[in-house]
């Protein structure tokens, strides 16, 4: 198994990206990448230590779903959410660090297949996600290298 690293930064304080992780209004308009869609009747955000996380992702043209279900295993506002999906090993760690007068995103997939973690139309699907935060908040965002 292999470790996913994103980073990617966008013209807006921690807050403001926590928020649209946090309402359901907002996350089910850009969690998805590009050409996936989430249902808002499908997204739960028990936003606390054990608080359930789930949502499904919707394919466009298939409409083929494929469930997210886990648990809020670390929370702490603005700056981290740390999810897991224990029956399959995941753990997904999700950073907003104040960086250059905005926010730096910095997402960490444990337990993925490697062909998964280094795959670049993985990365790309992440990145078109943050893209469409930006267009959802009005700001600007850029791709980072991982370090």
């Amino acid at each position: 198994m292999s470790v996913l690293k994103i980073r990617h930064w966008i013209a807006c304080s921690p807050q403001n990206v926590w928020d649209a992780y946090t309402t359901p209004e907002k996350f089910c308009q850009f969690f998805a990448p590009e050409g996936l869609s989430i249902p808002i009747e499908s997204v739960v955000l028990d936003v606390r230590v054990g608080g359930r996380f789930e949502c499904d992702m919707v394919f466009d043209e298939t409409g083929a779903v494929n469930e997210n279900k886990g648990i809020l295993t670390a929370v702490e506002e603005p700056h981290l959410l740390v999810g897991e999906e224990p029956s399959i090993g995941f753990k997904s760690t999700q950073r907003f660090l104040p960086d250059s007068g905005g926010t730096l995103i910095s997402i960490d997939q444990e337990g993925l297949p490697a062909e998964l973690a280094t795959n670049p139309e993985v990365h790309e699907a992440f990145r078109s996600s943050y893209r469409k935060l930006g267009r959802l908040l009005g700001v600007e965002t850029k791709n980072r290298p991982c370090e």
